[in-house]
């Protein structure tokens, strides 16, 4: 695109006051074009420029709270530096624009297009080059975003790198591809978002509403997801290497968290009041139970990816092929437990009891019987499985290739096919006629 005329700064008030005639629709009005127009560090709060052509203009460092951009042309715009509180954006063509160090706080961006796009004009050697933004991608890094209202918009590829977006609205925003590392997301309101292939690395999304948004191959390794409510989100295709999780029961769905209470309820009251959770193939990825009691549940085939399940109980629950990955069972009570088929690479186990549950009679006699913890086929591959007690599990093609079992309890139980290829047994108490080196 050719470089347009600079203007005088009488000539930008000129077309300034006939986009205003033009917007009143009074006579004589013309919308406003200032494309590749310097207005650097002008101070004009409340300025009304809805649909004006403001394509590869100079608005850095700019003072223009409140301005009215809705509809507006700003292609490629510069605006770094700019300080554009409560501004209105929405409907705007913000593709290209250079949003560096921006503050918008309680700006609405809403339906924004903010893609990529650039500007090219002649370089003065015969070549053409980028105009204004140096390779057509939407730059917010470090900008103020808080409260901003950002519903709906096309931030494919942006760079949002350490900006603050504090309760930030990108409710429906389409973030694919998009660089959010180290950017504050703390209570922002994300849900139906689309962040694939978005690198959220270091990113703080503290107690976010992340409900039902896309997450295929976005990269959250250090995010800090801690209260966040993941309810309808896949993370088993994210990178969560190193994310600080702990999301509260309050994030559940409200009918999954009556289940919950109902089954407190039972369990305390040995059967006589509430109602036996039944919770197959739920998705519990990063919840955090500490010390809750799901004993007698059905959990068979759930996501428990990640999950905080230290001190919990969950004797003579239904585990069978659930998945819980790098989930924490710390000191957990699953005596009697089903896990068969249940996948647990990377699991923390360190001081669970899984061993055996005295079978009584319905007068509560003993009858010499126990019910032993199923682990037939479970995957234990480098799980952290320090001080367990395994005592009489049944442990049936189990895989603990790699996994710690130092100081662990499997007396009397049945390690038929069991892998223990390159397993630590350091003081491990095994079965009669097991050794270390199998």
């Amino acid at each position: 695109m050719p470089a347009a005329a600079p203007k005088t700064p009488e000539e930008i008030l000129r077309i300034l006051d006939l986009h205003e005639r033009w917007l009143d629709k009074r006579s004589g009005g013309a919308r406003g074009d200032l494309t590749m127009q310097n207005l650097s560090g002008v101070n004009l709060p409340d300025i009304n420029l809805r649909s004006a052509k403001l394509v590869g203009c100079n608005l850095s460092n700019s003072r223009l709270p409140h301005g009215n951009f809705r509809g507006c042309d700003m292609f490629s715009a510069d605006c770094h530096g700019a300080y554009l509180v409560e501004a209105d954006f929405t409907d705007a063509n913000l593709r290209g624009v250079n949003f560096r160090e921006a503050n918008l706080t309680r700006a609405t961006l809403a339906n924004v297009d903010l893609r990529n796009g650039a500007l090219l004009g002649p370089a003065g050697n015969g070549q053409m080059a980028f105009v204004m933004t140096e390779n057509g991608k939407v730059d917010l890094t470090r900008a103020t975003l808080v409260r901003a209202d950002l519903s709906g918009a096309i931030l494919n590829q942006a760079t949002l790198a350490g900006a603050n977006m504090v309760d930030v609205n990108l409710s429906a925003a389409r973030l694919g591809r998009a660089n959010l590392a180290k950017a504050n997301l703390r209570g922002a309101l994300i849900a139906n978002a689309d962040f694939s292939d978005a690198d959220l690395s270091n990113a703080d999304l503290r107690h976010a509403d992340l409900r039902g948004s896309t997450m295929e191959g976005a990269k959250l390794v250090n995010c800090d997801l801690t209260g966040a409510d993941i309810t309808g989100v896949d993370l088993s295709r994210a990178n969560l290497d190193g994310a600080k999780v702990a999301l509260s029961i309050s994030s559940l769905h409200h009918d999954i968290q009556r289940v919950i209470r109902d089954h407190q309820l039972w369990a305390e009251s040995e059967g006589r009041q509430g109602l036996r959770a039944d919770l197959a193939k739920q998705n519990f990825a990063m919840i955090d139970f500490t010390a809750i009691d799901f004993s007698g549940a059905n959990l068979g085939e759930c996501t428990l990816r990640g999950t905080l399940l230290r001190r919990s109980r969950l004797v003579m629950a239904n585990l069978s092929g659930a998945n819980l990955a790098e989930a924490d069972l710390a000191e957990a009570t699953l005596d009697g437990a089903n896990l068969a088929g249940a996948q647990l690479p990377g699991a923390v186990l360190n001081g669970a009891q899984i061993g055996a549950v005295e079978i009584r009679r319905p007068d509560g006699s003993t009858t010499g019987r126990f019910w032993p913890a199923n682990l037939t086929g479970a995957d234990l591959r480098g799980a952290s499985l320090k001080g367990v007690n395994l005592r009489m599990a049944t442990l049936v093609e189990a895989d603990f290739s790699g996994a710690d079992l130092t100081g662990a309890n499997l007396t009397d139980a049945n390690l038929a096919g069991a892998h223990l290829e390159g397993a630590i047994l350091n003081n491990a108490s095994l079965p009669e006629g097991e050794f270390a080196g199998r």
